[in-house]
């Protein structure tokens, strides 16, 4: 017998150097297992976890690695493709897998379809891939299958997905757009009620939204199809499913998402998944349907309030919403042992005037939520008129100090505006007071926001919205 044993023999551990009191040379333990970590860490791969667990479409129907990708929505959808397909199968989705875990990867797709998280992280030093990774990374329940779903994805020949691991984030935006909430900043495609806004005559000179992407979403709303498939092809994945994400419009006024909450609860794997919803938090039951009677039947609930400020800033940034009752709400769930509420903001052109006192606001009330919860969000560029970089210097200089931890935030602000005129966004944001004057919505901009209107100029524009 040679000196040297042949990997077969000592693949299981005899033949391993002894070391003397009972311990032998481990250099070779846990060689599979650390490579990724230790790739990740040291940056040397440029990875992101959602094209191995994240199950995406968009309201569309079309599928994506996750909701910020960049991806050709004339590509692959749920009703052409369905869910098994495209995770398994998608060429582009196996591809940019591919270039995730190379290190040296030209990342040519991933320049494409990331482009978000890579001028993010580039400009700002924070992306939405780097928050997840923090997060998952620390998360001893969930990482080691990711993990495992990586490196089975590493072994198969012709690189392909699987789905034989219980990682899946499974977040369906095509059962619809409804929404209850008028919020400014809101992409049309992502509510129903901003899509009749920004149609009304009212809106009809805003020069902040793109007038073709509306002719499109016009028709989002008004598409049906059909959608116990799709609940089918959830259900059928239901035992790889870690947490079941609910995302609109605004998930709890979308009827559709309850009765996937009730096939997944009759599939009889309910407690052992976690729901997630991304919520405005403004109301808990619909049409006599009680959010309640479900948080018991599942492994834990997670709530992910979208906020951007408090009290009548909150109301005026997401119009409809009364802060009152969103505060309510969030004790009513609180009470929950299976119940966890965490904020997460979009920091606007508008939101980014009073986002510290959100900030602030959450760490005096931190016992609501709970040590385990946190607060996140992510910086507005599309449209790009209601990003905070437009807003006129003296007010972003004014900002800067009130966000000293947060650099993401303050280089946000150091940015000049690209050359776009805040005097768009304010008469965009005149015009949402007109279409909502006479209502129990009322609001008028220089109130909630009195520092802006020295910087109005009305005679620039030959159209005056309010008196």
């Amino acid at each position: 017998m040679t000196d040297r044993l042949p990997k077969s023999l000592t693949k299981g551990g005899p033949g391993d150097k002894f070391l003397g009191n009972g311990k032998v040379d481990t250099t070779e333990w846990f060689q599979d297992i650390e490579i990724l970590e230790n790739q990740i860490k040291n940056q040397e791969i440029w990875f992101c976890t959602a094209p191995f667990q994240q199950v995406y479409t968009n309201t569309d129907g079309s599928w994506a690695p996750c909701s910020w990708a960049s991806c050709d929505s004339t590509g692959p959808n749920i009703y052409n493709t369905s869910l098994e397909n495209w995770f398994k199968y998608n060429n582009n989705l196996n591809q940019l897998r591919q270039e995730m875990i190379t290190p040296g990867s030209d990342l040519t797709l991933c320049k494409k379809w990331c482009q978000s998280c890579i001028k993010q992280e580039s400009t700002y030093g924070r992306s939405r891939r780097q928050t997840s990774l923090k997060i998952q990374t620390n998360d001893h329940a969930l990482w080691p299958n990711i993990r495992n779903a990586v490196e089975d994805f590493k072994k198969t020949q012709s690189g392909i997905g699987k789905i034989s691991h219980k990682v899946l984030e499974v977040q369906i935006k095509a059962f619809g757009n409804q929404c209850n909430l008028d919020c400014f900043m809101c992409m049309p495609s992502d509510s129903s009620t901003r899509i009749t806004t920004l149609s009304s005559e009212d809106l009809a000179a805003q020069e902040v939204f793109d007038k073709e992407r509306l002719k499109i979403d016009k028709n989002i709303s008004s598409k049906t199809f059909n959608l116990n498939d799709i609940i089918e092809q959830i259900v059928k994945i239901a035992p790889y499913i870690y947490n079941l994400k609910l995302i609109g419009g605004e998930p709890l006024v979308m009827k559709q998402y309850y009765e996937l909450l009730d096939k997944i609860v009759k599939s009889g794997y309910s407690q052992k998944i976690m729901v997630k919803y991304q919520t405005n938090m403004s109301i808990l039951n619909f049409d006599k349907i009680k959010l309640s009677d479900y948080i018991p039947k599942f492994e834990s609930f997670e709530f992910t309030v979208s906020l951007d400020s408090i009290g009548i800033a909150n109301n005026y940034i997401r119009r409809r919403s009364t802060w009152e009752d969103i505060v309510s709400n969030i004790k009513t769930v609180s009470q929950y042992p299976n119940v966890r509420i965490n904020i997460n903001g979009a920091i606007s052109f508008l939101s980014v005037l009073r986002f510290y006192e959100l900030i602030d606001w959450y760490n005096d009330n931190i016992e609501i939520f709970g040590n385990d919860s946190q607060i996140n969000w992510s910086n507005i560029r599309n449209p790009a008129k209601l990003s905070a970089n437009v807003l006129p210097i003296e007010i972003k200089e004014y900002l800067i100090p009130k966000y000293k931890n947060f650099p993401d935030i303050q280089n946000l602000l150091k940015e000049d505006s690209g050359g776009l005129d805040y005097q768009d966004t304010l008469e965009y944001l005149l015009m949402n007071d007109k279409y909502y004057r006479d209502t129990k919505w009322n609001y008028n901009l220089f109130d909630v926001f009195p520092e802006l209107e020295k910087f109005y100029q009305p005679e620039i524009k030959p159209i005056r919205i309010i008196e």
